[in-house]
């Protein structure tokens, strides 16, 4: 109970450090005075004030929604395919995520300005997502597939949209080109407060499901049969949570583009700190520390080679590799020892 209580202390001071500075740092730097006074309204500076409330404040709350989304589609997707190195983006969702809002874009028209078609881009990528979770769901039925065999067959499928991706941006024009680029690219900076507060609903709905199911995902955890033996159904729990994690990695991605290894760091860092502890404390743990990893990551992006901002992505991708290849090591050493 301690252990718990300080890390949630902790997280609730990284959130308030990394927000404070989110709020100080970007193209244009203040003192912390005239900062605080734009923030609440005061100064003459309409220009930092704009800043404040229409930049930083939307990406603040951007990294915090995408954050939860990927963390609880990560944990989620953890528990009902069985394979700790499954997430959205290594069991290409977001790929499919990024094919269907490329597509949307270029062959639909989405895409004429960057912010046009916002409402037909998040269509396309939630189809995406979907094809992609239901491809990997019909793998995770065969008989005989194996954890390592189902992450084989998301590294497949991210191939296969990327690739398919690749195709319509080699025949479609500049204009569209450069929009689905900027959809693709795995970006807090891209959106407004209608994009924030659309997956803000999204990540919560996305919670709320996934706590009403913690139970029946503990006992997924101890496997199908058990499972079945104390009343779960199984099959309709993946399907539904493989279209809840869809819904969740569409948006996200459809909104700041391919943002990947959010769902495994954040799930596993819990784990590794708690060890034997239930979905109900899992799930909204990894929410909130994915949510404030992003923010890290994204503050870092903006400070690394100031003044140029880097795509939270590229500092994803960098601390997400390390944590895969430790999660894919530690499991062949368990294969090695029995």
């Amino acid at each position: 109970m301690v252990s718990r209580l300080i890390f949630w202390t902790v997280l609730c001071a990284l959130l308030v450090i990394f927000t404070l500075s989110g709020l100080k740092h970007g193209a244009v730097e203040h003192t912390w005075a005239e900062t605080a006074s734009a923030l609440f309204g005061g100064g003459n500076d309409e220009d930092l004030k704009y800043f404040i409330w229409h930049l930083r404040l939307p990406r603040i709350a951007a990294a915090l929604a995408v954050g939860g989304a990927l963390s609880v589609s990560g944990v989620i997707l953890q528990n009902i395919l069985n394979n700790p190195l499954a997430s959205s983006f290594t069991l290409g969702l977001s790929q499919g995520a990024a094919f269907g809002a490329t597509f949307s874009i270029i062959m639909l028209g989405a895409g004429s300005t960057i912010f046009t078609g916002l409402g037909s881009v998040a269509l396309g990528a939630f189809a995406g997502s979907v094809i992609s979770a239901l491809i990997i769901l019909l793998f995770s039925f065969v008989r005989g597939m194996t954890p390592q065999g189902l992450i084989l067959a998301g590294v497949a499928m991210s191939a296969f949209f990327s690739a398919c991706t690749m195709l319509m941006q080699f025949f479609s024009t500049d204009t569209q080109l450069a929009a689905a680029v900027f959809w693709t690219f795995g970006d807090l900076g891209k959106g407004g407060w209608s994009e924030a507060i659309t997956v803000i609903c999204v990540t919560v709905a996305g919670l709320l499901f996934s706590l009403r199911l913690s139970w029946s995902y503990n006992a997924i955890q101890w496997g199908e049969l058990s499972a079945s033996g104390l009343g779960v159904e199984v099959k309709k729990i993946r399907i539904a949570s493989l279209a809840a994690t869809s819904v969740m990695a569409a948006f996200a991605t459809a909104y700041y583009g391919v943002i990947g290894f959010v769902g495994l760091i954040a799930p596993h860092m819990v784990r590794l700190i708690f060890r034997h502890s239930g979905h109900g404390f899992l799930i909204p743990a990894s929410a909130v520390l994915g949510g404030v990893f992003l923010l890290g990551a994204d503050l870092m992006g903006q400070l690394m080679f100031y003044p140029v901002s880097l795509p939270v992505g590229v500092i994803t991708a960098f601390a997400g590799v390390p944590m895969f290849l430790f999660l894919l090591l530690r499991r062949s050493m368990k294969h090695a020892n029995r």
